[in-house]
């Protein structure tokens, strides 16, 4: 990672790790009906941050299309010599328009109370959702602006074709793995109040999470087992009904990220990290706030990788069973299930990859 990108890293994340400190600091004044200057002051500032969060993805998903469009018009003009990855006009389009539908929705979240008691129709019964609380607005603006970026650096980088040649010439350094595992975690951490609102017991409680009981492990298992299953029966679906080519090139990103792992301790890795990091954000931290139906969009949309194709559909139907695990048992049965589902699958990649290798 060059210093310019490793800074720009940084500063996002302390950026946003304020504005969730803010938006948790309100939560307290709130709660305790605190009217003080400085209590104002900062839901001001939380705001004001979170419409900058807003504007930095719409800059993103403008600068793209116009390096799309500097892009063709460099193709038909030679004269401009201008180096930029080849962005796809119609893509870059429908980018900018996918984050404007965002952004105009994020800030609705922020300044109408309306739209918020609106989501809170589709959290469902028994939600923790309340539209007057800032950390929930701020969770679902930062939610928002993350999958735009997402987006944004998916069309940036040429698609999914573009991110599998991406992935397969500089691989996954699994140290990026555990840095994004750690960042997820704190997020959710600071996220539900830790040392703010809430205690260390306090915090992995609201989280779900809790040492193993037989029954963790067992459900987890066997939902993961099950899951997997599902998986294949929704893509035995989609190959039956889809051409060959087109299941090829859609799901070329994702058998990338699966190929960079093809050792049995860097899948077992790969799965470890994914399970416990994700699984504490939307299972632990999001769902019992959001909704099992939002919060698995959400975690849906979150896999980039799989850019609204009829995969998107498989990992939507992964998320509900996770989240119904989550639900009638812990946030660390779902982990164990995230987990047996991964490694299952790329366990048995690698294994028939060496069989067919060797023989």
């Amino acid at each position: 990672m060059d210093p310019i990108t490793l800074l720009s890293s940084v500063l996002a994340l302390v950026y946003i790790g304020l504005v969730i400190f803010l938006a948790n600091q309100d939560e307290v004044d709130r709660r305790a009906r605190v009217e003080e200057k400085r209590g104002r002051q900062r839901q001001t500032v939380a705001r004001w941050m979170l419409y900058g969060l807003v504007a930095t993805t719409l800059v993103l998903a403008l600068f793209i299309l116009q390096a799309a469009v500097l892009t063709a018009s460099a193709g038909a003009m030679p004269e401009l010599e201008i180096e930029l990855p080849p962005i796809e006009v119609g893509a870059a389009a429908l980018n900018f328009g996918l984050a404007l539908a965002l952004g105009v929705v994020s800030l609705r979240l922020i300044t109408s109370e309306g739209t918020r008691r609106w989501v809170a129709r589709l959290t469902g019964p028994g939600s923790l959702y309340d539209p007057q609380s800032g950390v929930h607005v701020a969770a679902m603006v930062l939610s928002l602006s993350f999958i735009s970026i997402l987006f944004s650096q998916l069309v940036s980088s040429g698609g999914l074709s573009g991110l599998a040649e991406d992935v397969s010439a500089a691989g996954i350094p699994l140290s990026l793995l555990l840095v994004q595992a750690v960042v997820v975690t704190l997020a959710a951490l600071l996220g539900v109040g830790l040392s703010i609102r809430r205690d260390v017991g306090g915090s992995l409680a609201r989280l779900g999470l809790r040492v193993p009981t037989a029954g963790d492990v067992i459900g987890g298992v066997i939902v993961g087992i099950g899951l997997y299953g599902v998986a294949i029966a929704l893509f035995t679906v989609w190959s039956a009904i889809a051409p060959a080519e087109q299941i090829a090139e859609q799901s070329a990103a994702s058998e990338a990220i699966a190929g960079a792992f093809n050792t049995l301790p860097a899948a077992f890795a790969l799965a470890a990290l994914a399970a416990v990091s994700e699984e504490i954000l939307f299972r632990g931290a999001l769902q019992p706030v959001f909704g099992i139906g939002l919060t698995s969009a959400l975690f849906a949309l979150f896999h980039n990788q799989y850019a609204l194709t009829p995969a998107t559909l498989i990992i939507l139907a992964v998320a509900v069973g996770l989240g119904i695990l989550r639900q009638r048992q812990s946030t660390t049965a779902a982990i164990i299930a995230h987990f047996v589902y991964n490694f299952v699958q790329l366990a048995l990649a690698i294994l028939a990859a060496q069989m067919l290798g060797g023989g």
